[in-house]
């Protein structure tokens, strides 16, 4: 099998986790000698494939994902790689759309090369990935050893990825070695507040929303454009997060919706930013509870919240009105330094209102 001539050709779509985990998965093909093919960056021609082979109450993110196979399936690879994830931590599980995923794309799209399956649920052990990985490179050699050393390093990468993403660089200027070309976000100081002149942003959501630029209407350029300096939920530390989910009562059993909200949280004890958007896919069932319980803490706190609820029919003129007018509120607000002033068109604590 490693004397074949010809590379193996993986495709990954680029939609979901790849924003995640695509540098892990394609160390570790790589290195077993596959050639990794992506498909192109989501447009049009995506979603609507997408929209067409979905079902009914599919949330956008799935449907994106959908048009981003068949565009695999169109450049003639050996194989398309879908991970059936369950559970990335101990104690806690990603949404349900995650662990039939594969099922699913093999279920509306049967005319597609064959899936690779690889089953991550960290709940129990974390044995579980590398026997899982394990068991994947020996589709493509018997020498144990290389897979080992393949493993070792996409789990490097992996790490030196995150690292990454905490200081503020995009997930693909990771992934193509370009941190030194455009590095589009920064982490802001935090606790000294420095730069008070500077309008600042948190913008929560999950990686594939915050970052397909298709997806969410290349809102990351909008707002510097505007002279904002944004700060992502991706951009904060496991303790960081924690800290903001003291504030909940009860634990959070999906991994997404804790990093949400503890990062939406941790913004909100700490008063880092002046105000956030919050980045919701329609149709989203984790999301329509977690996004509320940041609303209504940020309603009580009296500090602006944005909520911006993506699908196909959203249209980009709007959503650069809706910010616009939020990012002039917040100027207005600061300027009048009115504490009283909030978006939800309610006054707070103000003894005699204007309104």
């Amino acid at each position: 099998m490693e004397e074949m001539k010809m590379r193996i050709k993986i495709g990954i779509p680029r939609a979901l986790l790849y924003y995640d985990y695509f540098l892990l998965w394609s160390t570790f093909l790589e290195r077993l000698g596959t050639e990794i093919v992506l498909s192109q960056k989501t447009n049009k021609e995506i979603v609507y494939n997408g929209i067409k082979s979905a079902i009914e109450e599919t949330c956008l993110p799935v449907k994106v994902f959908l048009g981003h196979v068949q565009d695999l399936a169109r450049k003639k690879v050996d194989y398309i790689f879908i991970p059936r994830y369950i559970s990335v931590e101990p104690r806690r599980f990603l949404c349900p759309k995650f662990m039939g995923l594969p099922y699913m794309i093999k279920h509306l799209l049967p005319g597609i090369p064959p899936v690779l399956n690889v089953e991550v649920d960290l709940r129990k052990r974390e044995r579980q990935l590398p026997v899982e990985m394990y068991r994947l490179g020996k589709l493509f050699t018997f020498n144990p050893w290389k897979i080992r050393l393949a493993y070792k390093l996409a789990q490097e990468n992996q790490k030196s990825f995150k690292k990454n993403i905490l200081q503020g660089f995009l997930p693909e200027n990771v992934y193509f070695n370009e941190t030194e070309k455009n590095k589009a976000l920064k982490r802001t100081v935090l606790k000294n507040n420095q730069h008070k002149n500077v309008l600042r942003i948190g913008l929560i959501g999950h990686s594939y929303n915050l970052y397909d630029e298709y997806v969410n209407m290349n809102i990351l350029n909008k707002l510097q454009e505007m002279g904002v300096e944004i700060i992502t939920s991706k951009m904060f530390s496991e303790a960081e997060i924690n800290s903001g989910l003291k504030r909940l009562r009860k634990d959070i059993f999906w991994t997404f919706g804790k990093e949400t909200i503890g990062s939406a949280f941790y913004l909100l004890e700490e008063r880092i930013t002046h105000g956030i958007i919050l980045i919701v896919s329609f149709a989203c069932g984790p999301d329509s509870i977690i996004m509320d319980l940041i609303d209504r803490a940020y309603k009580r706190a009296g500090v602006p919240c944005l909520t911006l609820v993506l699908d196909e029919h959203s249209a980009e003129g709007g959503v650069i009105t809706r910010l616009e007018a939020f990012i002039e509120m917040l100027k207005w607000k600061e300027q009048k330094n009115e504490s009283y002033f909030s978006p939800h068109g309610q006054p707070v604590d103000c003894p005699e209102s204007p309104f």
